[in-house]
């Protein structure tokens, strides 16, 4: 008895009574809720045919009978019993503020079922998603009307005060392409716009210069039909630079500056100018030419296609003449678009570099040694997926009529790196069940433990952008390239 007092301690702390010692008064001690006779009764002794009988002084031994009153429960600590202090373990308590898991018990069984089917009845679940992407993917074939490449129109707000006001100057100082006035743009207008600069320390106004520039401008011209798409004055095109009537004239006559004697501003189209004392031209170092082109409805499209077919032939314009005396730049109101198109393209390559290390450090990682615990194949079809979330996702919003902007070619990466991150977190929870030698087992509770993490990822992602698009169209200040963006 002695002894047993001594270890009494030791055995409380155990984590697990065994079930066929509940009925002792060992038990009894460790139970919080045992009498306190049940917890001084010392320990029993076991006689040779089993009978269980007390070590109290003058009583017979007597075996308790199976289902009587006197029988002590027996208590386990494991799943399905109270805890310590005669609590509940978390799992079996209901909602409240310090047990938040009731909507993580059935997700959990939800999927868990879910895995079991996916294991009865894989194919499904294998074909369903291929034939689903394959018709959502068809909506690419509206992909070229859906293009949407102005930058105006997405890189400023839509409502802001800048395009009121320009409405209102548009209200009262229309412009006409028949009667043009450059002076009525509220715009920047559609043109294709010269400079030539003299050679060293020359004068764009010298003889040769001015024939050189008389070819420039015919050549101009004469390029796809430009007296057709010109914005007209008195029934003309408006002449690029003040000074092309006098192009042809040699010597050139007295010009002041920055007025001339018959009315015409030189300040917009002379440049590096030197004057003498009387305030008339001695030199200028620049000479611009401005093409303007016409915007009023069906025109302006026209215009657009004379500025594309301009910007492809020009370059070979300029090596055909081979000017001497001056040096020709070009730009067009074309220009800084394709510049930011091609920024774009240029950036496709590196993209493509991305996406190879991204899938090819998705397989290595997933390479084991061992041929029944190597997870290649899985990597392979996880990136499979995620290529199919792009193919489908794209393709449901083009057929809705979502338009297709620049800055949304970055969401593909996106997509990669968030399911490339829940491949990983299904393949640990599949290597976790191992153990288990039951294939629907196995899956059920890979699906159990995985799932749960990514739909609350996928939600949290998708809340996320919702509130971005949200909170951009109900904005005063609102981007479409941010509210497509978040949209795609």
């Amino acid at each position: 008895v002695a002894a047993y007092r001594e270890l009494e301690p030791q055995l409380c702390t155990l984590p697990e009574l065994p079930s066929d010692n509940c009925a002792s008064p060992t038990a009894a001690r460790c139970l919080p809720n045992a009498s306190p006779r049940a917890r001084h009764t010392p320990p029993p002794l076991s006689d040779p045919l089993g009978s269980v009988t007390t070590a109290g002084p003058g009583q017979a031994g007597r075996a308790p009978r199976a289902g009587s009153r006197s029988e002590p429960r027996c208590r386990r600590w494991g799943a399905g019993s109270r805890g310590g202090m005669g609590q509940r373990r978390p799992h079996e308590e209901p909602c409240s503020c310090s047990n938040t898991d009731c909507v993580e018990r059935p997700l959990k069984r939800l999927f868990e079922g879910l895995g079991r089917t996916v294991a009865s009845c894989p194919w499904p679940f294998a074909l369903l998603p291929l034939l689903v992407s394959g018709g959502l993917g068809s909506g690419f074939m509206f992909l070229p009307g859906l293009q949407e490449n102005d930058i105006e129109g997405q890189f400023t707000p839509t409502s802001g005060p800048a395009k009121a006001e320009r409405d209102l100057v548009r209200l009262y100082f229309p412009s006409n392409d028949s009667h043009f006035f450059a002076q009525r743009l509220a715009t920047e207008g559609s043109y294709a716009a010269l400079i030539a600069v003299a050679v060293g320390n020359g004068s764009v106004l010298s003889a040769e210069a001015m024939r050189e520039l008389l070819e420039l401008n015919k050549a101009v011209q004469h390029l796809s039909s430009y007296e057709q798409h010109c914005a007209t004055l008195r029934g003309v095109c408006v002449p690029p630079n003040p000074l092309e009537p006098l192009l042809g004239s040699s010597p050139l006559g007295p010009l002041r500056y920055p007025t001339n004697d018959s009315g015409s501003f030189l300040g917009t189209t002379l440049g590096g100018v030197r004057t003498n004392g009387m305030g008339y031209v001695e030199s200028a170092q620049a000479m611009k030419l401005l093409y303007y082109l016409r915007e009023d409805g069906d025109e302006a499209e026209k215009s657009r296609q004379w500025l594309e077919t301009f910007l492809k032939e020009f370059p070979g314009v300029l090596a055909r003449l081979n000017l001497k005396t001056v040096n020709v730049t070009y730009f067009t109101s074309l220009s800084r678009q394709q510049e930011f198109e091609g920024n774009t393209k240029s950036v496709i390559p590196l993209f493509s570099i991305t996406y190879f290390l991204t899938i090819t450090f998705s397989i290595v990682s997933c390479l084991r040694l061992s041929c029944i615990r190597n997870n290649v194949w899985l990597a392979c079809c996880g990136v499979i997926s995620a290529g199919l979330a792009v193919l489908s996702s794209f393709g449901l919003l083009m057929f809705c009529g979502v338009p297709f902007v620049v800055t949304v070619a970055n969401a593909p990466f996106l997509i990669l790196g968030v399911g490339v991150d829940d491949m990983f977190i299904m393949i640990a929870s599949w290597e976790q069940s191992a153990s288990k030698t039951d294939t629907k087992s196995r899956l059920a509770n890979t699906y159990s433990e995985a799932a749960l993490s990514v739909t609350v990822t996928t939600i949290t992602d998708v809340l996320a952008f919702f509130i971005g698009t949200w909170t951009v169209s109900f904005s005063r200040a609102s981007f479409l390239a941010v509210q497509f963006s978040c949209l795609d």
